[in-house]
């Protein structure tokens, strides 16, 4: 029976995140009884995915005690310049390899500033969103480049047994990475860096090439992201990517990952971008101004902060 208590407690949070979301769905099914339709479940986990996938490198990013301003403009501009390098070589692949490189710059570049010469993450990720926005507009002329062709449309639009390819997709990075940060040197790394860097040094891990590695990890799936917002839309739109930094942030915040870094793991995050999607969903469904939404997330995003400190208090 105290083993039983022991695990409910060190799992409170997980237990009160998955309640919530029960909770959230039996509300929302009562508020539109659309909510439950197949079409509607289908529309928001496709509708959820960039969310998802960016998660997946935020929640290394915040564990590490980092942040990632940049994703939206870098999934912006890697969009940007794959469907331009498809369109100058004709080969869709050699595009979409083009999307995944300049993203993994971005994030090259992000983390030589922030491990090597050990600038401040929010003013680095902040000044790389600017640059990045700023390339796409000039580059594109603020302009839709559209794109037809079927093989870098599949994964936007794609599907195998009438289930969204993106969301197969989804579904293995995530039990991927799970495993990488939960049971290797990496993950275990990372844990170490938010926990006390100064102690990780001690102990013989490079932190600054772990740093690199991660910031280099969140612009590569800025870029495989920026692949699936082209393929849904037929199109790189200079504007694509707008806000997506705030909102996956909320969603790793809502999960219960500290920003203080060196707690965490892809169970909460995974749960939280579940959380806000519902939420969002939702206020898309009743007959709510958009311009509202702002107001709803950085409400949760307090509430959510405050919460989980009490839960931390109560687990202690």
């Amino acid at each position: 029976m105290n083993i039983i208590k022991l695990k409910i407690k060190n799992n409170l949070r997980i237990i009160a995140l998955i309640l919530i979301n029960v909770l959230l769905v039996i509300i929302s099914s009562f508020i539109s009884p659309v909510f439950l339709s197949t079409g509607n479940i289908t529309n928001l986990l496709v509708q959820a995915s960039v969310l998802a996938i960016m998660a997946i490198p935020m929640t290394f990013v915040v564990i590490s005690g980092g942040l990632d301003l940049s994703i939206g403009s870098n999934l912006a501009l890697s969009g940007v310049m794959g469907v331009l390098i498809y369109q100058f070589t004709g080969n869709p692949f050699i595009g979409m390899l083009g999307s995944l490189v300049v993203g993994g710059l971005v994030g090259l570049l992000n983390g030589i500033m922030i491990g090597y010469f050990k600038i401040n993450a929010f003013m680095t990720t902040i000044a790389f969103m600017a640059i990045a926005r700023g390339a796409t507009i000039t580059i594109t002329g603020g302009r839709t480049i559209s794109i037809v062709n079927k093989t870098f449309n599949y994964l936007g639009q794609g599907s195998i047994f009438n289930i969204p390819v993106i969301l197969i997709l989804i579904f293995t990075l995530y039990v991927i990475f799970h495993f990488v940060l939960g049971h290797s040197i990496f993950g275990r790394s990372t844990y170490a860096l938010g926990g006390n860097e100064n102690a990780a040094i001690v102990a013989g891990i490079k932190t600054k090439l772990i740093i690199l590695y991660i910031y280099m990890f969140s612009g590569v799936m800025a870029g495989l992201c920026s692949i699936f917002v082209v393929g849904r839309l037929s199109s790189a739109q200079p504007w694509a990517g707008l806000g997506v930094e705030f909102e996956t942030i909320v969603a790793v915040v809502l999960g219960g990952i500290s920003i203080a870094g060196g707690e965490g793991d892809l169970v909460e995050s995974f749960t939280g971008v579940i959380m806000l999607a519902i939420i969002l969903n939702i206020l898309g469904l009743m007959p709510i101004s958009p311009f509202y939404q702002y107001i709803v997330k950085g409400s949760i995003m307090i509430g959510a902060v405050f919460i989980y400190g009490r839960l931390k208090i109560i687990q202690e």
